[in-house]
């Protein structure tokens, strides 16, 4: 057992014991924080909510998600911290190369919300408007802008990819929407007939 300790010392390149025990405190202290700031930060956007009459416009679940998508990503912040603050190299980059996705995640998840919420105010905008044709501009101007958000968000997710293979999996997502919408609207107008 005495020697199974200097081994995992040396396999995660821990040089001095009394210094990894303080990064250790200090990385459980930065832990705390994170989880602290985390549950506080989703208790302030969830009143700004509120405040806002978002449970008006928008159903609870999805702010619901939107709320623990940003608590889960300052807790994931403040793990990534953490894992510097103890300086093992080789599990620190692993570990920080995978938590990387989430907040990009989130951010695809913030940047869809945004759009969603223009695409339906300027539909309704349209729509009250009562110009000819209303009816297939607001729906253009809904789906034009869904469209461009999607791009954004997907751009956001796909942050660790290169460009050029991000731009690829868009064009071939836009044309599969492409045909799936104008096969849906065909089926659709079929039935109507």
């Amino acid at each position: 057992m005495a020697n199974v300790i200097p081994l995992i010392l040396e396999k995660l390149q821990i040089n001095d014991v009394n210094n990894f025990v303080v990064n250790l405190i200090l990385a459980i202290i930065i832990l705390a924080i994170g989880i602290i700031l985390g549950k506080l930060v989703k208790f302030l956007v969830k009143k700004g909510f509120s405040s806002y009459g978002m449970e008006k416009t928008v159903r609870r679940s999805f702010t619901d998600l939107i709320l623990t998508s940003i608590k889960w990503a300052i807790y994931l912040l403040f793990l990534d911290l953490a894992l510097i603050q103890l300086g093992i190299a080789t599990f620190t980059s692993w570990i920080s190369s995978i938590l990387v996705v989430f907040p990009a995640l989130v951010g695809s998840l913030i940047i869809i919300g945004i759009g969603f919420a223009i695409a339906v105010y300027l539909k309704e905008v349209v729509q009250e408007s009562k110009v000819n044709n209303w009816e297939i501009l607001s729906n253009l101007l809904f789906y034009f802008i869904l469209y461009i958000f999607m791009v954004f968000s997907l751009k956001t997710a796909l942050i660790a990819l290169d460009s050029s293979s991000v731009n690829t999996i868009i064009i071939i997502l836009t044309g599969v929407v492409s045909i799936s919408v104008a096969y849906w609207y065909v089926a659709k107008r079929k039935k109507s007939k």
